[in-house]
This record gives structure tokens, sequence and C-alpha cells, in this order.
């Protein structure tokens, strides 16, 4: 007998949920967008009917803290309404049409016209840190319901008592609304093979993943070897360089300094957008600056990561760059006041260095970046050329 409060899905409870999915898909599909955008409202009500529970829930799963969960809530609760004005106007199938030229050279031209259409079931994979906006009625889930594509959405083992508390929200909202049954599921699973099996299903026609570097690739793999390709939507690893220039550190490099930490620190860097790297002239890099980086940091409060599996991963990562590269300043904090607490840690390191190491052009997940040092403007833009893709981009 398993003694999990939400055991993993079995192959064969995998199996009937995405038959489920297809077999409703034809009906669903057919929905008015009346019907779909009431549906995504009535999730939204749902939600927000029991949002006092969902947030204490979420508090004791993922540490984020109250503040940030609400905000996250309220936009997750506009997210389903914006999706449910998407539906209800049916913008997404972006139409267009070609009239007919009978008298076209050489060969008359047929009329001709072009629209979006649903795909089939979809696989959502959510996030660990957002358990609400990019969870189980998260943009991916909304996206897809209001263009009538059925869901599946393996919930976050971190958080699965948050996961089905949305999920009965959704079935809720599903009998309001006169919904198909398999329009929507969700399925439980710690063990990576559920998550392989759900991408690999032959009826799944479309994926959406959001999660580390390592884990996105891995499925990536799993669905190229698919006989019939699909789209495979992944937001991964971000480094999201901050580049800096002398003329920014002119005057303030002090307030520089702090915001750069700050932004480093939001949430205890389990942000998407945290700059993992900034990279500065070595004209700039002086021992002022050095000094307004460390007391920035050592002024910053730490905060607790979102669970035993982050704040593992994260003591790894920083283990790993203290072997390769050199530490700036590190946050203090008492261990006492909370077992997951994250230390700030910043890194320096030469350019020439960094474009030697592939590896070190990855995310570290946590309060933590790499200064990156250039020893001229071309060493800087080196740099540039050499980094991946990026949720974002800063240049000061």
């Amino acid at each position: 007998m398993n003694s999990k409060p939400y055991p993993d899905a079995s192959q064969s409870e995998v199996d009937q949920v995405i038959n489920r999915a297809d077999k409703c898909f034809l009906e669903f599909r057919k929905k008015s967008s009346e019907e779909r955008s009431d549906f995504l409202n009535q999730i939204a009500s749902q939600i927000q009917k029991t949002s006092q529970t969902l947030l204490a829930t979420a508090q004791l799963e993922t540490n984020l803290g109250l503040p940030r969960l609400e905000l996250e809530l309220t936009r997750t609760i506009n997210q389903l309404k914006e999706f449910a004005s998407l539906a209800k106007h049916e913008a997404w199938k972006d139409y267009s049409s070609d009239t007919e030229d009978i008298s076209r050279d050489p060969i008359p031209k047929p009329a001709m016209f072009r629209e979006n259409v649903p795909i089939g079931p979809v696989a959502v994979i959510g996030a660990c840190n957002f358990p609400f906006a990019i969870s189980v009625v998260g943009t991916d889930t909304a996206g897809a319901l209001a263009v009538g594509c059925p869901v599946i959405v393996k919930s976050h083992p971190r958080h699965p008592q948050t996961c089905e508390l949305q999920n009965k929200a959704v079935k809720i909202a599903m009998q309001e609304s006169g919904m198909p049954e398999g329009c929507f599921s969700l399925i439980h699973g710690e063990n990576h093979s559920v998550t392989r099996e759900l991408v690999a299903h032959p009826k799944v026609c479309c994926v959406a993943f959001t999660g580390s570097l390592i884990g996105g690739k891995a499925l990536a793999r799993v669905v190229s070897k698919r006989p019939k390709p699909i789209p495979f939507h992944a937001e991964m690893g971000s480094l999201n360089p901050v580049f800096v220039l002398p003329s920014a550190l002119t005057y303030n490099s002090n307030h520089f300094a702090k915001g750069f930490i700050g932004a480093v620190n939001l949430f205890a860097g389990q942000m998407c957008t945290k700059p993992g790297a900034l990279i500065i002239l070595s004209e700039s890099y002086n021992e002022n600056f050095r000094k307004d980086l460390i007391s920035a940091i050592a002024n910053h409060e730490c905060l607790p990561l979102l669970n035993k599996d982050v704040f593992k991963n994260y003591n790894h990562s920083v283990g790993s760059l203290k072997k390769r590269v050199s530490l700036i300043g590190k946050s203090k904090h008492k261990k006492e006041t909370h077992p997951l607490m994250a230390e700030i840690q910043i890194f320096e390191i030469s350019a020439k260095e960094f474009l030697k190491n592939e590896e070190l052009r990855t995310e570290s997940f946590g309060p933590s970046s790499l200064v990156v040092v250039a020893e001229n403007f071309m060493e800087m833009m080196e740099v540039a050329h050499r980094m991946e893709g990026s949720l974002t981009g800063t240049i000061h």
C-alpha cells in the first residue's frame, strides 16, 4: 500500500486520463466561445472562493510568504479572466483570408483562408516557484482551455496539496459550466517516469514545461524521439545577464550595488528574472565598487528557500562555484531562524575564464550571482555573443 497522501500516478492511470482527454476533445473544441469563457470565469470564481485556504496551504508548502503569494493569487485570478475574454472574442484564431482572382495569369487564384485551430490534449508541467500563476490553473492551462484544448496537469511534488485544492476548484467549475469529463485532469508524480510517460504518450499533442534546464532538456529528448513531432514549449533556467558600462557607475556606484543585490535576493533569488551574471569592465571594477557590493550583501536580509530540494541544490551549486571561482562576499544569518535560510553569495571571474567554461553560463537557482570582469569593451561584447537565450537582458 502506498502511504503517500498523493501517490504517483501509475502508467495505467496516466493512460486513462490522457484517453479521456482525447475522447472529449471533439466535444470540448465544439463548445461555443461563450461557454469556454464562462468555464474560465467559473474557475476564477472558485479560486477566489477558496483563496484563504489556498494561501495558507501554499505558505506551508513553499515558504514564499503571504504578501508574495497574495500578489500571485490575484495575478492568477486576473489571468483566468483575461483568457476568458480571449476565449469569448476568439482573437486567438487570427483569421485571415484572400479573395479569388479568376483572371490571374498564368492560372486563376482560388479563394483561401487561414485560422488557428485547437491542437488536442495538452500536457502542462508547472513551476515550483509559482504555485498559482505557473501551475495548475496558470497561464499554460488557461491558454489551452481558452482555445478548446483539454489539459492534463502534472502536479509539482513539492506543493501537491496546493495543486489538489486548485484541481478541486476546476472540477467544480467543470460541473457548473457543463464541460465534458476529461477536459481537465490532474495527476501526481514525484518519480520522473510519470512525467516521461505523460509527454511521450501518442495522444498528447503539445507540452508546456516550466522548470530547470536539466529537466527541460531531458523532456525535450523524450519528445524528440516521438514518431510524430509535437510542440514542446519550455521555459527553463535563465542567466539574465546585466551589462554595466562605466557611465552607470560614475556618480553613485553604491546605489547600483544595492539595486543589483536586491534583484539577486528578490524572493531569495527564486525569480525567473534573477540576474545570474553582472558583466563589468575592469576599469569600473575598482576597490570602491567591490566595497559597495560587499556592503550591500552584508546589509541584505537572508530569506528561506522553497523546499529542501531547492536548498540542497543551491548549496551544491554554490559549493561547486567556490571550487572554481572567487567568492566576493556572502551574507550572514542565524541558522535557528529557519532551516532553509539561504545566504546571498556573490562570486567573481575574469571574462576570459568565463568564456572558457560553458557550465558557468547556466542558472544557479537561489540568491547567488557571478561578476564577470572584462578587460575591454570587445571582451564584454564577446561575452554577450556567447550568452544563450535569457528571459531578460539588461544594459546600464
